[in-house]
């Protein structure tokens, strides 16, 4: 018999909203995931990979303590699904390779190749429940880029787990982009988190196109000076899809800046949540943080809730936030219609218009084509 948990995901840093209950999302009767063959791969990845200016390998249990105390947006509850699968470290290569501009590596969820080049361990999403477990580690004055694309097929898996957890030492850089396009009957579990030391800086694109039922969130502590964190989020809900979302950037540090821009379509009977939060610290003066959200709805039952929060605990700050929210103009619509187009193309090629401006940001080609693609297929 399957075992099965409740947990409690994307809570606020403070909790407000009491009598809407949207402080968090309590999901009921998850199937915990069984670590099949775990050991098995563990034995078969030890020691170092290497692939692309990167090397991988499995986390020692310094790096095992470091990647538990990194508070990420979905919270304690992930991390206990997740204990029994391993934690891999991706780093540079070396201090030389790791300042080379342009170094990449591709994790494909679901998409494990064979052949000599594919060095780095996949993991694919399979019935087993597996857990995909990265701890990205850029050291001090190197740069790193990594994508995730998460896909799956009808019926291959139940639920996908995906963590990654992020040390950006000082004046590293590092890229991130997750873009997830998993079947509507899967539920989908995405979760980042990380620490920035003096001038690093993160610069994220997160697409939300698929699943069922779909968590996802990003905390940020930018603890060193000058840090900065920069997110690109897109998103699409269409019939009965849920999802719920938390993002979080944590100022600690002085003159520390972050944004966080959102842009996502509803339609039928799709529901979404999104936590957007600026929390400045008591002592990160002359700090900037800038928090955006510009969903489009179509659907007349669609369900749409946004919480644009700042915490302040400090003076000299600067904070801005806020929501726009709207139904496709008229007047547009109305001059497409006029140019042959009719009213659900029009409204689908608006969509696509939207999101595919976040897929623009993504760094990594493969990815950003696959994107594309995607969102030709289903606009």
């Amino acid at each position: 018999m399957d075992k099965t948990m409740n947990i409690t995901l994307n809570r606020l840093p403070a909790r407000t909203w009491n009598r809407l209950k949207m402080n968090e999302a309590v999901v009921q009767n998850v199937k915990v995931p069984v670590a099949k063959g775990i050991q098995e791969k563990e034995e078969k990845n030890a020691g170092n990979y290497f692939s692309d200016g990167l090397k991988v390998h499995p986390a020692n249990e310094e790096e095992k303590r470091f990647f538990a105390n990194i508070e990420t947006a979905l919270g304690k509850d992930l991390d206990k699904l997740g204990e029994a699968f391993p934690i891999e470290v991706v780093e540079c290569a070396d201090e030389e390779t790791g300042k080379e501009e342009n170094k990449e590596k591709i994790i494909e969820k679901n998409e494990e190749k064979d052949g000599e080049n594919n060095h780095l361990p996949v993991l694919p999403l399979t019935p087993d429940g597996q857990f995909g477990r990265y701890f990205l580690h850029v050291k001090k004055d190197s740069q790193m880029n990594v994508a995730v694309y998460c896909t799956s097929k009808e019926t291959e898996v139940d639920s996908l787990f995906l963590q990654l957890k992020v040390y950006a030492e000082a004046n590293a850089r590092i890229d991130i982009t997750v873009v997830q396009t998993v079947d509507k009957n899967v539920s989908v579990f995405s979760d980042i988190g990380g620490i920035l030391e003096k001038n690093a800086a993160v610069n994220l694109v997160k697409m939300e196109l698929g699943g069922k039922k779909v968590y996802s969130g990003v905390y940020m502590d930018l603890k060193g000076d000058f840090s900065s964190f920069e997110a690109r989020i897109g998103y699409l809900g269409e019939e009965k899809q849920h999802l719920d979302m938390n993002y979080v950037a944590r100022h600690h540090g002085r003159k520390t800046q972050s944004l966080m821009e959102s842009s996502g379509v509803l339609d039928e009977d799709a529901f979404k949540l999104f936590r957007g939060t600026i929390d400045f610290v008591k002592g990160c003066s002359e700090s900037v943080g800038n928090e955006k959200e510009d969903v489009l709805l179509f659907g007349e039952n669609v369900v749409n809730q946004t919480i644009p929060l700042i915490l302040c605990a400090e003076e000299d700050v600067e904070g801005n936030h806020g929501a726009s929210i709207g139904e496709l103009d008229e007047k547009t619509l109305f001059y497409l219609m006029s140019r042959g187009f009719t009213a659900e193309k029009a409204k689908k090629m608006i969509a696509k218009a939207r999101l595919e401006a976040v897929a623009a940001q993504i760094k990594e080609d493969s990815v950003r084509e696959k994107t594309r693609k995607y969102l030709e297929e289903r606009l």
